[in-house]
C-alpha cells in the first residue's frame, strides 16, 4: 500500500509539473506590446552631415538620424530593431520625410 500511495504522489508531481510547464509555455507564445521588431531599410539621405535613414515595419514607418562625423556612419544598417509603434511626433516624422524627399543641391 505504501508503495502505491509513493507511485501515485509520483504521478500526480510528474503531470502537475507537466502541466504548469505547458501553460507557461502556452502563455508565452503571445508578443508583449513591448516587443522589438525588425525593421528594414527602405529610404536612405545625406543631408549635410546628418544620415537619414528610413524603416518601415508591417505597422509602421520609422526614421534613424546619424550625424556622420560624430556617430561615423557612412551608411544605414539595412535592418534594425525598433519599438512596435514610432517613438517621433506626427511633426518630427513629417519633417524627416520632408528632408528625405527634397533634392539634392
Amino acid at each position: 500500500m505504501k508503495q502505491l500511495t509513493k507511485m501515485l504522489a509520483t504521478t500526480v508531481k510528474a503531470v502537475t509539473t507537466i502541466t504548469l510547464s505547458l501553460f507557461i509555455s502556452m502563455g508565452s507564445v503571445h508578443a508583449s506590446s513591448n516587443t522589438a521588431v525588425t525593421a528594414n531599410l527602405v529610404k536612405s539621405k545625406t543631408d549635410d552631415n546628418l544620415l537619414i535613414c528610413q524603416y518601415q515595419t508591417l505597422a509602421a514607418s520609422h526614421f534613424q538620424v546619424f550625424d556622420t562625423v560624430l556617430d561615423n556612419e557612412t551608411a544605414c544598417p539595412t535592418n534594425i530593431q525598433v519599438a512596435p509603434q514610432p517613438m517621433l511626433t506626427k511633426a518630427e516624422e513629417a519633417q524627416l520625410k520632408q528632408m528625405l524627399s527634397r533634392q539634392s543641391n
